[in-house]
């Protein structure tokens, strides 16, 4: 038989993430943000940002700008409260993910936690693929149950099975599983799987991952899962060599 390849791995411990503490949050980043900045790590495919966040109750981002940018965020704990300047004004929880497209002309938005307990959210930004995008707000919310022992799928780029359309080539899941599950997933060729604990711990492609732990992985066919402990969980299947509008 012939020899199989290894698949090619770009493994992201949690503590080698970018740290800022800015009081009303903390803030763990996986590629260059903000005053984080380290040539190693930009992006994986038209991935370009993953920021864990913490935000203390009754704070948050003030109003800031976007512009030519597609922005999810994940809710791990707690209520996010977006509000832009479209005038829409709506509310993220736990298990819950939301996708801005920010368009070419830009928006403004806030971010806050209006509640008395902490939030937890990841926030990802992928580099849309063509100039000339228009503003949108989307949010979907799949219950605990829904997301148990499997991938449920929340992005796509032509809004498959219901789920919120995005400007690029990318594929977005979460899930949630316990100790001792096993699941494979299928990689086409040409493209990588970027995977993000958020929390428990999980063994794929031989690599053991805990939380705040994240892997990409090309040049497979397939993806491999063993849950260690009850694991949430965050998979991304991007086109590496998608067109992007900017680096």
């Amino acid at each position: 038989m012939p020899d199989v390849a290894a698949p090619t791995l770009r493994l992201r411990r949690s503590h080698e993430r970018g740290f800022a503490d800015h009081g009303w949050t903390d803030m763990w980043a996986t590629f260059s943000f903000a005053s984080y900045q380290d040539p190693e790590w930009v992006h994986f495919g038209p991935l370009r940002v993953i920021v864990e966040n913490h935000i203390q109750p009754r704070s948050g981002f003030p109003a800031h700008p976007h512009r030519d940018v597609e922005i999810l965020t994940y809710v791990a704990a707690g209520t996010l409260t977006h509000g832009d300047s479209f005038g829409n004004q709506f509310g993220v929880s736990s298990g819950g993910m939301q996708l801005i497209s920010a368009g070419a002309a830009g928006m403004v938005h806030s971010e806050e936690n209006l509640h008395d307990v902490m939030e937890h959210n990841y926030q990802m930004w992928l580099v849309p693929d063509r100039p000339g995008t228009t503003f949108a707000y989307y949010d979907k919310t799949f219950s605990p149950e829904a997301r148990q022992g499997q991938f449920r799928l929340y992005v796509s780029p032509d809004g498959r099975e219901d789920s919120m359309p995005i400007n690029t080539d990318a594929f977005v899941y979460a899930g949630l599983f316990a100790s001792g599950d096993t699941v494979s997933r299928p990689l086409a060729p040409g493209r990588g799987a970027w995977v993000q604990i958020v929390n428990g711990r999980a063994r794929v492609a031989g690599v053991v991952l805990e939380q705040g732990d994240g892997v990409g992985i090309t040049d497979a066919d397939a993806l491999d899962f063993a849950f260690e402990a009850d694991t949430e969980i965050l998979l991304f299947d991007v086109r590496m060599d998608a067109p992007m509008l900017w680096k």
